[in-house]
C-alpha cells in the first residue's frame, strides 16, 4: 500500500454535515447528513466532492441490457461525467468510477440504486469529482430541524487499480450483514422460459440436481397468475396471490413439499415492486399504484408508502411462508424514471423515486431479519440495478441475463472492481428457448467436448455457483462432470468464495472477441488462492498467469484442479515472476489452487 493522502468528501448542501461511516487501510465510507429547512420545493440532492491529484485515465463502465459493465473513458483534461436517469442503478452507467493519478489509483462508489451523476472537473493541480442524485423524484425536502443522510459513498486507493478495486471490494464486504450460506442452485429459467414449466418438468429435474450435490432448486416466472398455461410472465406481474393451476395444479406448498422430498431445498422468483396489464391486483388495489404526473400508472407498487411497504412486506413473507423458500429472486424489469408524482402516498411529487428505494431497502431488512435463512438475490433485466447501496440489504446479485462464457468473464471482471465475489452470482451457459446469436448451447447432443463444457463452468465457478440447463436431458459425460464441478465448488472453492476477494490479474476481455483474449482471475482468502486462466477465440498460446500478492519467501503448494493427482511446490518469489502455465496447450480453461505450506 501506497501513502497517499486520505481523500476528503467535503458536502454541497447549506450547513450539511460529513462523518466517516466505515474506515480500514486505504478505504473510507462517507455519510453527508443535511438539516432543514429546505429551500421552497426542497434541495437539489448534491451530496459533495472529492478532490484528488491531478488524473492521467480516468475510466468508468456503461451499462444496458446484455452490456454490462462495457468500459469507458472521461476525459482527463476536460469535464467528464456518467449519469443514470432511468430509475435504475445500472441502467445506462455503472456508479463506480477509477481515477488514476501519478501517485496511485482511486476507485469510488455512490451507494445507491435509484438516478445518479458522477462528474470530473479538472483543477489546477487536480481533479474534482462531484457526486450527487439526479434531482427529478430526488429532491431533498425538510422541515425546520428535520434531518436526512444522503446515500454513503466509499473510496479506496492503492498503487494499481487492482490494488484499488479489490480494497474496496473487501471494505464493502463489511457493510454486507450475515446472511445464510451459499447456496448451490438450480433454476428453470432459460431452458423452460415461462411457457414451458410445470410442476413435473420442475420437480424432474430438481431430483436430478439433488443427485448433482446442488442444493436449493428455485422456482423462476411463470407460477402465478390466471390459471392458463399459455399465459404471459410479464403482463400477469403482481398477482402473487395467485398460481397458474394449468401448471402448477397442486399449488406451491405442495411443489415446495415434493421438492424437498428429493433431497433439495425450494426457493421461488418474485417481481414483488411490478404490476403487470393484467394483474388484478391493480384493480383491487389501485391506492398502492406509483403514478406519474397525469396520474397514469407506472407499472409498480410505490414503496414510498406505507400501504406498499406493507403490501410487499406481507406478500414475500407469504411466499417464504407458504413453502419455507430457502432462496427469494428479486427481479425488477422496467424503469421508473423519476418515480411516483402523488401526494397521497407519505412523499410529495418531488422525491417519489427517492422514497421508493429508501421503502425498498426498509422491506429487504425487514424480510432478512425475519427469515435469516433463506438467500435474497437482486436481478433488474439482469443487472441493471447493482449498486453498493442495494448491496447492504442482499445476499446476492445476478450479474446479466444473457451468460455465454465470453460475455460472462467480460462481467465478471467489471463486478470484481466494485463487491466481493460472495455478493456474485451468473449461470454459466444457459440453453435459451428464444433466438440469441451468441448463447445457443447444447448439452444433449455429442458435438460438446468435455473441455468446453469444463470451461462455461469454470467461468462461473469464482463467486456463488448456480446452473439454468436440461438437466433431464443433458448427455451423461456432462452430467458426471457437472457433478464434479459441483463437488469442486462446494468443497474447495465455496470457502474461498465466502470471505475472499476476486482480483482480476488481466486487462478486461470484451464482447465480440475484443480485449484481453487470455483473461486471469484470482480468488483470494488468506493463504489460499485460486487461480484461474481463460483463453477466449480467437485463441493464442497460453501465457503465464502470475499471482499477485503471495509472500515472496513462502512456499507454496500448487494442485491444478479437477486435473491429475500431481502437485509441486514453488516460492512466492518464482511465482510472481514466472506465473504458472496451463498443463495443455489445448485447453481452454484452468484452475490452480495454491495454499502457503506451514
Amino acid at each position: 500500500m501506497i501513502l497517499i493522502e486520505t481523500p476528503v468528501l467535503t458536502p454541497a448542501l447549506p450547513g450539511a454535515e460529513v462523518r466517516v461511516v466505515r474506515r480500514r487501510t486505504g478505504a473510507g465510507t462517507y455519510a453527508v447528513t443535511a438539516t432543514g429547512p429546505s429551500e421552497p420545493g426542497g434541495w437539489a440532492p448534491r451530496i459533495g466532492a472529492i478532490t484528488l491529484p491531478a488524473a492521467t485515465q480516468i475510466t468508468g463502465f456503461t451499462s444496458r441490457w446484455g452490456l454490462e459493465f462495457e468500459p469507458v473513458a472521461l476525459p482527463t483534461g476536460q469535464p467528464g461525467e456518467l449519469h443514470v436517469t432511468a430509475g435504475r442503478s445500472t441502467q445506462g452507467a455503472v456508479p463506480w468510477l477509477a481515477v488514476e493519478t501519478d501517485s496511485g489509483v482511486y476507485v469510488l462508489t455512490l451507494h445507491w440504486s435509484g438516478n445518479w451523476r458522477i462528474a470530473t472537473t479538472p483543477t489546477g493541480d487536480g481533479v474534482r469529482i462531484d457526486i450527487e442524485l439526479h434531482p427529478d423524484g430526488q429532491r431533498i425536502v425538510l422541515t425546520e430541524g428535520e434531518s436526512f443522510t444522503l446515500p454513503e459513498v466509499s473510496v479506496a486507493w492503492g498503487d494499481s487499480r487492482p490494488t484499488a478495486s479489490a480494497t474496496l471490494a473487501r471494505h464493502l464486504a463489511e457493510q454486507v450483514p450475515a446472511g445464510p450460506p451459499l447456496l448451490t442452485e438450480w433454476n428453470h429459467w432459460w431452458p423452460y422460459e415461462d411457457v414451458e414449466i410445470t410442476e413435473d418438468v420442475f420437480l424432474d429435474n430438481a431430483a436430478i440436481a439433488a443427485e448433482l450435490g446442488l442444493e436449493v432448486a428455485v422456482l423462476d416466472a411463470g407460477w402465478f397468475g390466471r390459471p392458463d398455461a399459455a399465459s404471459e410472465w410479464y403482463a400477469e406481474r403482481g398477482d402473487w396471490h395467485r398460481v397458474n393451476t394449468e401448471r402448477f395444479p397442486h399449488g406451491l406448498h405442495w411443489l415446495a413439499e415434493q421438492t424437498r422430498a428429493r433431497g433439495i431445498e425450494f426457493g421461488i422468483w418474485v417481481e414483488a415492486e411490478a404490476v403487470g396489464a393484467r394483474a388484478s391486483i391493480a384493480g383491487e388495489r389501485p391506492e398502492l399504484l406509483a403514478t406519474d404526473s397525469t396520474a397514469g400508472s407506472l407499472g409498480y407498487v410505490c414503496l414510498g408508502a406505507p400501504a406498499g411497504r406493507e403490501h410487499l412486506y406481507t406478500t414475500v413473507s407469504g411466499l417464504i411462508e407458504t413453502t419455507t423458500a430457502r432462496w427469494i429472486k428479486w427481479d425488477f424489469n422496467l424503469d421508473p424514471g423519476s418515480g411516483c408524482s402523488r401526494d397521497d402516498h407519505g412523499h410529495g411529487p418531488e422525491d417519489g423515486l427517492l422514497r421508493h428505494y429508501l421503502g425498498l431497502y426498509d422491506v429487504l431488512d425487514r424480510l432478512r431479519a425475519a427469515y435469516p435463512e433463506t438467500v435474497f438475490e437482486a436481478c433488474s433485466s439482469g443487472g441493471l440495478r447493482i449498486d453498493a447501496g442495494l448491496a447492504a440489504h442482499v445476499d446476492a446479485f445476478f450479474l446479466s441475463d444473457p451468460d455465454w462464457t465470453e460475455h460472462a468473464l467480460t462481467c465478471l471482471w467489471g463486478a470484481a472492481q466494485l463487491l466481493p465475489p460472495r455478493q456474485l452470482l451468473h449461470w454459466p451457459q444457459s440453453e435459451w428457448r428464444g433466438e440469441h446469436r451468441f448463447q445457443k448451447a447444447d448439452y444433449s447432443g455429442t458435438l460438446m467436448t468435455t473441455a468446453q463444457f469444463d470451461t462455461k463452468m469454470r467461468a462461473a465457478l469464482l463467486h456463488r455457483f448456480g446452473v439454468s440447463v436440461r438437466l433431464t436431458e443433458m448427455r451423461l459425460d456432462l452430467l458426471q462432470r457437472l457433478g464434479q464441478h459441483v463437488r469442486s465448488f462446494r468443497s474447495i472453492i465455496r470457502p474461498l468464495v465466502e470471505i475472499g476477494v476476486l482480483i482480476p490479474l488481466t486487462e478486461q476481455p470484451l464482447r465480440e472477441e475484443k480485449g484481453r483474449r487470455q483473461p486471469a482471475y484470482q480468488l483470494t482468502a488468506g493463504d489460499r488462492h485460486l487461480l484461474a486462466g481463460f483463453r477466449l477465440p480467437p485463441t493464442g498460446d497460453w501465457g503465464p498467469v502470475v499471482p499477485v500478492g503471495l509472500d515472496p519467501d513462502a512456499t507454496y503448494t500448487i494442485a491444478v484442479l479437477d486435473g491429475d493427482e500431481r502437485v509441486e511446490r514453488r516460492t512466492g518469489r518464482d511465482l510472481g515472476k514466472e506465473g504458472l502455465v496451463a498443463p495443455g496447450k489445448s485447453e481452454t480453461s484452468v484452475l490452480w489452487l495454491l495454499t502457503r505450506d506451514g
